[in-house]
């Protein structure tokens, strides 16, 4: 059985308090960045919940039968709504389906929990299928959406759910969980949190999917510019041969704010070391001038503009400014 990831503690004591006051509600709705583990929230809670004989903190025993039954995957009263494969949306059926199932109340504390993730896949049809049973609750039954995109939802899904929000860790805290459980980010953990927006579980992802290493050879091309070493124009060409437009946007302004911060706070640490050769050459007013055409960009949308001429007008003025030139 998985203990608690840390960031999940607060919540997770939250909910297991309301279990005890016997004030659990009829639906939750756990939201959170992708990499923050809503997925594996979900699970060791209904887990939890089905186990005879949860331990003193509330995770599961994973000894007695109804945790032999979620081990083999079989337990009659756990049920997982995902899209199919090959497919984006929740469909209707299965959400039909999983109403269908549940006309009866379960026996004095037990439960019968249903996890749909990520909740913002279900199509209008499929949501409104779900919304009876929201508003006509049976004692005994969860119902857990997950989405890392609430906004997506309906609003008369959103407002007949208790809303959980699991934050992201602090940077420390993240940073040291990532060297203890991605060994192959040793040394590169405050450079993989920084790629995963703070979602600690990316990172492993992050190394398998080589996005690390492209990432680095990015930014090495971003040093090599400000340093007169290649060509703006040349290497936008070859950037957008393999990468999305929108992507090297967030890239850019990740190294931009970094090296403004270096330069601002000159102790502070920084996943990207390679900028600091640049500091002492930096012209803060340049550099947030920049920084707001790159949002201005992202705003706009490069689909919206010719990429190759708007990164070309990027990188030739991150040139200049990298040298001082206004």
């Amino acid at each position: 059985m998985n203990d608690l990831l840390p960031w999940h503690l607060k919540t997770w004591n939250h909910i297991q308090e309301a279990r005890r006051q016997n004030r659990l509600p009829h639906a939750l709705l756990i939201t959170g960045a992708l990499g923050l583990g809503k997925a594996r929230f979900a699970r060791q809670l209904a887990e939890s919940l089905l186990c005879e004989q949860p331990q003193e903190h509330g995770l599961a025993c994973g000894h007695c039968r109804q945790c032999q039954l979620l081990h083999a995957q079989s337990h009659p009263d756990l049920r997982m709504i995902v899209p199919e494969e090959g497919k984006a949306q929740i469909g209707i059926d299965a959400v039909r389906a999983l109403v269908a199932g549940n006309t009866l109340s379960v026996g004095r504390n037990a439960y019968r929990v249903f996890i749909i993730d990520p909740a913002e896949s279900m199509g209008r049809a499929a949501a409104n299928a779900l919304l009876k049973t929201l508003e006509e609750p049976i004692e005994g039954t969860l119902i857990v959406l997950l989405s890392a995109r609430i906004d997506r939802l309906p609003i008369t899904i959103r407002s007949r759910c208790q809303l959980l929000k699991l934050a992201a860790p602090a940077e420390d805290d993240a940073i040291a969980w990532i060297e203890s459980n991605t060994p192959a980010g040793a040394g590169k953990a405050a450079q993989l949190l920084q790629l995963a927006n703070g979602a600690p579980l990316r990172a492993p992802d992050l190394i398998e999917s080589g996005a690390l290493e492209k990432h680095n050879r990015l930014l090495d091309d971003f040093v090599a510019i400000a340093m007169g070493k290649t060509s703006a124009v040349q290497v936008s060409e070859v950037w957008l041969k393999e990468n999305q437009p929108a992507q090297l946007l967030v890239y850019m302004a990740s190294w931009l704010m970094a090296v403004i911060r270096q330069k601002m706070i000159p102790q502070a640490e920084t996943a990207f070391p390679g900028l600091q050769s640049l500091l002492e050459r930096l012209d803060l007013r340049l550099a947030y001038r920049l920084l707001d055409k790159l949002y201005e960009t992202e705003r706009a949308s490069m689909n919206n503009l010719n990429p190759q001429l708007a990164l070309e007008s990027i990188l030739l003025e991150w040139s200049r400014v990298a040298n001082g030139e206004s």
